[in-house]
């Protein structure tokens, strides 16, 4: 697919992936559209990048994504490429009895209902066009469980799971939609994994920003249907290896810091 001249939503626009796909995707000649929870975000990245376009809206929330849909409607009619980035990140101690259930489902609620949300409420959109493309960004960690965040992980493989399925629709309709999964590391220079910081292992096996982008970028261009990025390919190799061995040094290692840090 061409990356010039076209018309593309980025969900997670103001901060990590979202924004720094934003910016290069403009910098090629692009109509970008970030979307972001906090209006105040929006408008101090607009006033910073004066030609992307920003709309305030909760991707959890059907009723904030059909009106996101109206306005893209109304005001990008020619709207091509949906990139997927928006997601949480949270840390959980399963017996901690003061988290109300409610709260274990939040990164379900943004990362993949979210992602489900917006995808259903563009496909009529992005069918009226002679080509177009969804960008599912997923997660190293949908191909193993981290044991700290343990939502996190179940969220990013229906996310990979739903693509999938999507795909398949779309291929069995004969539409000229192409979708891509992004599976990045752990990526330097986002809030998302700031948790990890300290980590020597995640050290290890994570990416900076600039070469995801890159990756995705590459991508996008070549209508892959799965981008694994940096250490990603060579955990899918040593799950198919060992996967249980896997699991269980990343999670030892996670779940180390985790504790250690909550008693202090």
């Amino acid at each position: 697919m061409k990356l010039k001249n076209e018309t593309i939503l980025i969900t997670g626009g103001t901060s990590g992936i979202g924004l720094a796909f934003a910016i290069r995707l403009m910098s090629m000649g692009n109509t970008v559209i970030i979307v972001g929870r906090s209006q105040s975000k929006l408008d101090t990245l607009l006033a910073k990048y004066p030609k992307l376009h920003g709309i305030a809206a909760d991707v959890s929330q059907p009723k904030d994504v059909q009106a996101l849909a109206d306005t893209l409607n109304h005001d990008f009619p020619k709207l091509t490429i949906i990139l997927n980035s928006a997601g949480i990140m949270r840390q959980y101690d399963l017996f901690d009895s003061k988290i109300a259930l409610p709260d274990l489902t939040a990164e379900i609620q943004t990362n993949l209902y979210g992602t489900i949300y917006v995808t259903k409420s563009l496909l009529p959109l992005l069918q009226k066009q002679p080509e177009a493309m969804i960008v599912n960004v997923s997660s190293l960690l949908a191909l193993m469980s981290v044991a700290d965040s343990p939502i996190y992980s179940a969220s990013k493989t229906g996310v990979h799971m739903y693509t999938d399925a999507l795909r398949e629709q779309i291929r069995a309709k004969g539409l000229n939609i192409h979708v891509l999964e992004l599976l990045p590391p752990l990526v330097t220079e986002t809030n998302l994994t700031s948790q990890y910081d300290n980590d020597r292992l995640t050290k290890m096996v994570s990416s900076p920003l600039s070469k995801l982008v890159d990756a995705g970028i590459k991508g996008m261009a070549k209508n892959r249907l799965q981008v694994n990025v940096g250490f990603t390919a060579v955990l899918r190799q040593f799950m198919k290896i060992m996967p249980n061995t896997i699991t269980h040094i990343w999670g030892k290692q996670t779940l180390t810091a985790f504790f250690k840090k909550d008693t202090h």
